[in-house]
């Protein structure tokens, strides 16, 4: 039997999903293939470009036995180290709703179809409760591993809504966070303001903008078709 992450951490994660997709593509782009120099000390990342600061050592997960450490429960770093002392709230956030995967010091991933891709889905969705501009991952340990750093850098542009990159986040979404397709687009909507009506087999919603997003769904409660009037 395939592992899953917890019911609280799917439905948080699907909450996000959507927008964090979006953020985190933005941010890919803007940074780009360069290759970066962290410092975890003064918490930036360096390139030819230039430099990006506040970032946050979320954890690593290896290649070898599978698994996620938390960076607070790294015994090379710890809890109060620069880089890992905003993880806090995470830990916080956690335990205030119950999500396991936030509060454990360290996760089995070898269970998962995917376990690299686990660890991405997992560094994502943590980054979403600090807000931030995205998540950077390097190899480690001569590529046994990967480091995922979180970046806060107000420097970098923060994803506004896009009508017509909308029904490919939310496809996207819900191919990540299959459980419940309707609260990936409730989390999606409340994200950038719309405003929403929805009925039994059906979601819309107005951004501010004047777009309308309209999801329809099947008897099932998985999105079957989104269409947009811009």
């Amino acid at each position: 039997m395939t592992a899953d992450f917890s019911a609280e951490f799917r439905a948080y994660g699907g909450w996000t999903a959507a927008a964090a997709i979006q953020q985190q593509d933005l941010f890919n782009d803007v940074v780009g293939p360069d290759s970066l120099q962290a410092d975890l000390n003064e918490r930036t990342l360096s390139s030819d470009r230039g430099v990006l600061s506040g970032i946050t050592l979320l954890g690593s997960f290896s290649e070898l036995d599978r698994t996620w450490l938390w960076g607070w429960a790294n015994p090379g770093f710890g809890p109060d180290a620069p880089a890992v002392a905003p993880t806090s709230v995470i830990r916080e956030f956690g335990e205030r709703h119950a999500i396991a995967e936030f509060t454990a010091e360290n996760l089995e991933l070898g269970g998962f179809d995917q376990p690299a891709q686990a660890a991405i889905m997992l560094a994502i969705t943590a980054g979403t409760v600090l807000g931030g501009r995205g998540v950077w991952s390097t190899a480690i340990n001569e590529g046994r591993g990967h480091v995922y750093l979180h970046v806060a850098d107000e420097q970098l542009p923060v994803a506004g809504f896009d009508a017509i990159a909308t029904p490919r986040l939310l496809m996207t979404a819900v191919s990540v966070f299959p459980g419940d397709h309707r609260q990936v687009v409730r989390g999606y909507f409340q994200h950038y303001g719309l405003t929403s009506d929805e009925g039994p087999n059906v979601l819309r919603g107005t951004s501010p903008t004047g777009s309308t997003i309209t999801v329809d769904f099947d008897d099932h409660g998985r999105i079957g078709n989104v269409s947009v009037q811009p």
